[in-house]
C-alpha cells in the first residue's frame, strides 16, 4: 500500500497518488502545479538520508510527475548507493530523465560510461532502447539503428514497445 502524502501549498491540501498530486476533489492537478508541489515536497526529504529503493521510489514519482530534475537528484543519490545489478535498474531511468529535459548527449554518455565502468554486463536492452532514442534524438540514426539492434539482440528477439517505437522512429526519418 502507497504512503499517503499530504501537503498544504498556497492554502489548498493536495495529496499524492500514484506518484501525481490531486487537489481536495481528487482529480490530478495540471503539469505546472505538479512541478510546483513536487519542488514544496522535496523540500522536506533529504535523499542521502532515504534507502536505495526509497530514492528510486521518490525519483519514480518526481520522474512520473514531470520533475525530471528532482527525479535525476533523487537517481544520482542512489547510484551512490547501488550495487551493480541496482544500477543497472537505474541508469536507464536516468538516461530518461535526461532526454526528457532535453540533454540527449548526457543519455547517450551514460551509455559510454556504463560500458567503460562495468562492461558489457551493465549494458542492458532498457539502456540500449534508451541510448536509441538518445541518438535519434540527435539525428543521429545509423547510432541509433546499432543500439536498437543488440537491444533486441539481447532480449532474444523479444521486443518492447519502447524498442518498437524507437524502429519506427528512425524508419519515419531514414525513408527517402
Amino acid at each position: 500500500m502507497e504512503e499517503k502524502t499530504v501537503i498544504t501549498y498556497e492554502g489548498e491540501t493536495y495529496t499524492r497518488r500514484k506518484g501525481k498530486w490531486v487537489d481536495a476533489h481528487n482529480f490530478v492537478v495540471h503539469e505546472g502545479l505538479q512541478r510546483d508541489l513536487n519542488k514544496e515536497y522535496a523540500k522536506q526529504l533529504d535523499p542521502t538520508l532515504l534507502s536505495l529503493e526509497a530514492c528510486i521510489e521518490q525519483g519514480d514519482k518526481f520522474k512520473s510527475s514531470g520533475s525530471t530534475g528532482l527525479a535525476l537528484k533523487f537517481y544520482e543519490v542512489a547510484v551512490e548507493k547501488a550495487d551493480s545489478r541496482a544500477m543497472a535498474y537505474i541508469l536507464p531511468r536516468i538516461t530518461s530523465c535526461y532526454r526528457k529535459s532535453g540533454r540527449p548527449q548526457k543519455a547517450i554518455d551514460i551509455l559510454t560510461y556504463a560500458s567503460k565502468m562495468f562492461g558489457r554486463s551493465m549494458i542492458t536492452p532498457v539502456l540500449l532502447t534508451s541510448a536509441a532514442a538518445a541518438y535519434c534524438d540527435i539525428e543521429d540514426y545509423e547510432r541509433a539503428k546499432k543500439c536498437c539492434d543488440r537491444a533486441y539482440a539481447e532480449s532474444n528477439g523479444m521486443h518492447s514497445d519502447e524498442l518498437s517505437l524507437v524502429y519506427k522512429r528512425i524508419k519515419k526519418a531514414t525513408v527517402e
